[in-house]
């Protein structure tokens, strides 16, 4: 991997700072789901198996992301269906954390998490894909690169939830960081193109001579300025 003419690149930020985005709010999640039930919102400690719903949605949601981004792409093609699913799963996660946040009661609640968790990982297989789609040769390089960037996001995330909710007293103002972060994921999807790979690979010597081959006598005539 060309670090130097890499990091050059906007689409390779591009897609760290889709996994950052997402992945700051995935953080929740992990870290802070059940304190957040009981202490937030009433849960007993018998009640937090409720919790458990929301990993099975997340669970059944990544796999199904992984399906149907295959179907998009055989019937919308690449560019079209990387973007969709992308944006769709981002934005739908925005709204539903954004729903929890005024929900009238504890298991209310409960169920808008889990669907903003099942938005944030129904795209996470196409995030996955579009690093090989943009890296090629390089796709491993991509992809370390996205995930570093996505797993210092959650680290950030799982400690500024404890310290808003300690400055502010209340455990809904944490999430509004992570809509906005969601809503600007959302966004960047529109500027990633999986149709163009970061760094093009030049074409073999072998390649090169079967393409000219090809080229009609005239035509070649012409080029050499015959």
């Amino acid at each position: 991997m060309p670090w130097a003419t890499a990091l050059r690149i906007p689409g390779l930020w591009h897609v760290a700072a889709i996994g950052a985005c997402y992945v700051y709010a995935l953080g929740f999640f992990q870290a802070w789901l059940q304190t957040y039930l009981v202490k937030g919102r009433g849960f007993t400690e018998l009640a937090l198996a409720l919790s458990s719903l929301t990993y099975v949605v997340g669970a059944t949601a990544n796999g199904l992301g992984g399906i149907v981004g295959d179907w998009a792409v055989r019937r919308h093609g690449l560019r079209s269906a990387r973007r969709s699913l992308g944006v769709a799963g981002l934005s739908a996660a925005a709204l539903f954390l954004t729903a929890a946040i005024f929900a009238p009661n504890g298991n209310l609640a409960l169920v808008f998490l889990s669907f903003a968790y099942g938005g944030i990982l129904i795209q996470q297989p196409t995030l996955c894909a579009l690093c090989l789609d943009i890296g090629r040769k390089n796709a491993g390089a991509v992809f370390g690169f996205m995930n570093t960037a996505a797993n210092v996001a959650s680290a950030v995330s799982s400690v500024v939830f404890g310290y808003m909710v300690g400055y502010f007293g209340n455990y809904n103002t944490p999430f509004i960081p992570m809509v906005a972060l969601l809503s600007l994921g959302a966004l960047l999807w529109l500027r990633v193109d999986p149709t163009r790979e970061l760094l093009p690979e030049a074409l073999p010597d072998e390649s090169l001579a079967a393409l000219a081959s090809l080229v009609p006598i005239g035509e070649s005539a012409r080029a050499d300025g015959v």
